[in-house]
């Protein structure tokens, strides 16, 4: 990538990151606890490009007894003091792009429960200003990349969806993130391995399309082989 930044507020959509409630309630002079996740030898603040992804994820961490996680918009957290820690060359954004399904068209689920998301590991650089607020800073070609993925795996339409997210309601969103998890079929990653061999298995990735109700599964690496039961 080049050195062409772009400002998380001059983006097109806003990016999501996940926060703990307890962290909200001034009562308990708790900061921040942000979702951090892990990805083979990569880690960072788990992201979302799409408001609709980042409710469906939340949901189904309490669906799974993990509670009190929701989507934040990621400007309003400090990632100044989470990253405090972390050294410079090691933080980035680990972007989640959709849900990885199986070829039977199930949502997969890791070990903790947790829907598994394709994961972009996202470089960031924070601009400290003079009254000491903290901008987040990404390459301006994430964004055109974000729109690719979304065209390939959700269709032409898909991307124009997730921008008139913005406009919508929490409520609405919850809804719309209630609907697409009573509508999917959810298998463990170790269940669906079980099931079948690992041998020819496909990777898919998933969306809910809000126009059309519905999920949409897209084979990542040529055509679907297996039967769908």
């Amino acid at each position: 990538m080049d050195n062409q930044f772009l400002q998380s507020n001059d983006a097109a959509f806003p990016l999501w990151g996940l926060v703990h409630a307890a962290a909200l309630d001034p009562e308990t002079g708790r900061r921040d606890q942000t979702f951090y996740i892990k990805m083979r030898d990569q880690s960072g603040i788990l992201t979302f490009a799409s408001a609709l992804d980042a409710e469906i994820y939340s949901q189904r961490l309490a669906a799974a007894g993990i509670h009190g996680w929701c989507r934040q918009r990621l400007e309003r957290i400090d990632l100044a003091r989470v990253m405090a820690q972390v050294p410079e060359p090691e933080r980035r954004l680990m972007l989640a792009l959709g849900f990885f399904a199986s070829d039977t068209n199930d949502l997969l689920l890791d070990a903790d429960h947790a829907l598994i998301t394709p994961l972009l590991p996202v470089p960031f650089d924070l601009q400290h200003s003079l009254h000491g607020v903290s901008q987040l800073r990404i390459h301006a070609e994430v964004l055109e990349f974000i729109h690719e993925w979304w065209e390939r795996i959700g269709g032409l339409n898909y991307s124009d969806q997730v921008h008139s997210l913005e406009h919508w309601s929490d409520l609405a969103l919850a809804r719309c993130a209630s609907e697409a998890l009573d509508k999917a079929r959810i298998m463990a990653l170790a269940q669906y391995h079980a099931a079948w061999t690992e041998a020819g298995t496909n990777e898919e990735c998933a969306v809910f399309v809000p126009e059309a109700g519905a999920w949409q599964f897209t084979p990542l690496q040529g055509p679907r082989q297996r039967t769908l039961h």
